[in-house]
């Protein structure tokens, strides 16, 4: 007998009441524009007026003149302003389909009405075990009622059209704001209304993500939602899948799944990824369940965005292994790819192995001992700095505990020992009274960025995460100069709190935000938002580059002999997606653009090219 389970009942509910106050809404917002437009002109003064003074008019037309004609000009007001009124309307949903990077700040509201599909609602609470601090949700699968959700945004949209059509000379063009360019002010990524269904990733958390100059990666990460959905078809709990993003089009395109090369791994949550000679590479990392199956396996992979076969391929190791774990970091160094800390999901560990990228060949450096000397302790989602002489070890924890950003601990590559560096607080924001001393609070699980600035100076940048308590949560931003060890505060923050996600920089100085776990006071739901920010004043050319991209998002669909021909350098021309640009040229479907796994059969959304 089958038996309507709880979660499949309370998601029931919740799509019923979603509806119905859609259903409301709509009703609303018809009503007020007829009142808008039928019965508030009728009810206007001057209108009241004018019909009760019709005989007198009539009866001194010549002598009333000008006070007839300033009656007209009163009607002709009141026309203007219902033209100005429909007008305002058609601009309200032209604004939506606007293709502009928006500001994280003010694109809060309008993140609450995207589709769930792309989301994934957490409620309760987590184990305490660090194997399953990724598992915040009911684990059910849901699906929506998507037609009459689509039926009633047609019948919205057939209703405003047919009421304008009188009107399509007042309708106002669609146009962009002006661009501006605003460093260390985080932005949105407007993607979606870009791509069809399964065209982007769905929301995620645990995964990876690293760019080049062009495009920006993401690996793995874990939805339940899509696991449940996954276990059903007999696939990988994970994502198994690496997408490419592009930042000139914003375009997303699925490189590597199950279907195109069935040698990915498995153990795609919580590993480390970094790029070295136009290939990434990947380490480390755990299956599902968290914990049960770690790997200490290196992979390369390949992607048709530099122009090779997608490929992946498991790199042939031998020597002194690293123990199978996650949450690593890595970074690479004169040939060689050093991994520090991580955990089995029972032990921590902050041991320093290295392998050699030319033979292969693995290498134990360090062990580390804080029991019988000054090393750091084990600990897993940490990050990892690197200025050519030490690796910098920041934050990072137990299953129970965080580590703080007062004192850093530095791998030195030179003598093969343990550095401590105490830093410097941000005294704008030191208020005793609040027990605010100017430094981040101690956290795991957030991302963070490096870059050089133009004097040479290596700056960090870190965003988000959470301690260990799973209580307080971080949605601010935060900038160490590793020359002078100082903290700044970044004034532009995350738009809620967010842990679990994934951050990378571009060349040019740009950083990235991807995926992860928001939080809020009422529910915790995997996101696939993206941000960016520039954290510096790049070249010139850069700017210009971007502004052009900003207001054209459509390069690709150019040959590229006449884009080097209206004046743009090779250099940024090169960054467009070559597959999209021959796409455009056969002016036929492209087979390589794959459909994620994941993602459930719905209405496709409308693009804009």
């Amino acid at each position: 007998m089958h038996m309507l389970q709880p979660a499949r009942l309370k998601y029931i509910t919740i799509c019923t009441l979603r509806h119905t106050w859609r259903y409301f809404l709509f009703v609303a917002k018809l009503l007020h524009y007829i009142y808008t437009i039928v019965l508030y002109p009728l009810w206007l003064p001057s209108n009241r007026e004018h019909n009760n003074n019709i005989m007198d008019q009539e009866m001194a037309e010549e002598q009333d003149m000008p006070e007839e004609e300033g009656l007209w000009e009163n009607i002709v007001d009141q026309q203007q302003e219902v033209l100005q009124a429909h007008a305002d309307i058609v601009a309200r949903f032209q604004v939506i389909a606007a293709v502009e990077p928006m500001d994280a700040a003010s694109d809060m509201d309008d993140e609450d009405e995207e589709d769930d599909d792309d989301v994934d609602v957490d409620y309760g609470d987590s184990d305490s075990d660090s194997e399953l601090e990724e598992m915040f949700s009911d684990m059910s699968s849901s699906s929506s009622d998507e037609a009459d959700e689509q039926d009633s945004k047609d019948i919205s949209k057939s209703a405003l059209s047919a009421s304008l059509l009188s009107d399509e000379k007042q309708q106002q063009p669609k146009t962009l704001r002006q661009y501006s360019f605003q460093p260390l002010r985080l932005m949105k990524c407007a993607y979606k209304h870009k791509h069809c269904a399964g065209g982007y990733p769905l929301a995620r958390s645990g995964h990876r993500i690293i760019a080049s100059n062009s495009h920006l990666y993401s690996l793995g990460g874990y939805n339940p939602r899509s696991a449940v959905t996954a276990a059903r078809r007999g696939r990988c709990l994970l994502f198994q899948e690496l997408w490419s993003y592009n930042f000139a089009t914003n375009l997303w395109r699925l490189e590597l799944n199950a279907e195109n090369a069935s040698n990915l791994p498995v153990e795609l949550a919580s590993n480390a990824l970094t790029i070295h000679n136009n290939v990434l590479i990947s380490h480390g990392g755990t299956g599902y369940p968290f914990g049960e199956s770690c790997s200490n396996d290196c992979y390369v992979y390949r992607t048709a965005s530099i122009g090779a076969t997608p490929a992946v391929e498991r790199l042939k190791v031998t020597g002194d292994r690293p123990t199978a774990q996650y949450g690593p970091g890595i970074v690479i160094h004169k040939n060689y790819l050093y991994t520090i800390g991580g955990t089995t999901g029972f032990d921590y560990t902050c041991d320093v192995y290295r392998l050699d990228l030319r033979t292969g060949v693995w290498e134990n450096v360090y062990i580390s001992r804080p029991e019988m000397r000054e090393d750091p302790e084990g600990r897993y989602r940490h990050e990892v700095i690197y200025d050519g002489k030490h690796i910098f070890v920041l934050g990072g924890g137990t299953s129970h505990s965080v580590y703080d950003l007062q004192r850093i601990p530095a791998y030195n590559l030179d003598a093969n020992c343990w550095d401590y560096f105490d830093t410097v607080p941000d005294r704008r924001i030191v208020d005793v009274e609040q027990h605010n001393k100017g430094y981040p609070k101690p956290r795991k699980c957030f991302s963070c960025v490096q870059h050089q600035s133009t004097n040479g100076d290596i700056e960090a940048f870190i965003t988000g995460g959470l301690q260990g308590d799973f209580s307080t949560y971080f949605s601010d931003i935060w900038k160490l100069n590793m020359r002078s060890k100082q903290w700044f505060l970044i004034e532009t923050s995350l738009p809620r709190p967010l842990y679990f996600h994934s951050a990378a920089h571009s060349d040019n100085g740009c950083m990235y935000v991807f995926g992860g776990i928001e939080f809020n006071e009422k529910e915790m739901r995997r996101r696939n938002a993206l941000y960016k920010m520039w954290m510096t004043v790049p070249k010139l050319s850069e700017m210009c580059w971007e502004a052009i991209t900003y207001y054209n998002d459509n390069l690709d669909m150019y040959d590229r002999k006449a884009l080097l021909k209206a004046g743009l350098p090779k250099t940024f021309t090169d960054r467009l997606p070559t597959q999209t640009r021959k796409k455009a040229d056969k002016n036929e479907p492209d087979p390589s653009m794959l459909l994620s796994l994941y993602c459930k059969p719905k209405c496709a959304r409308s693009t804009t090219q």
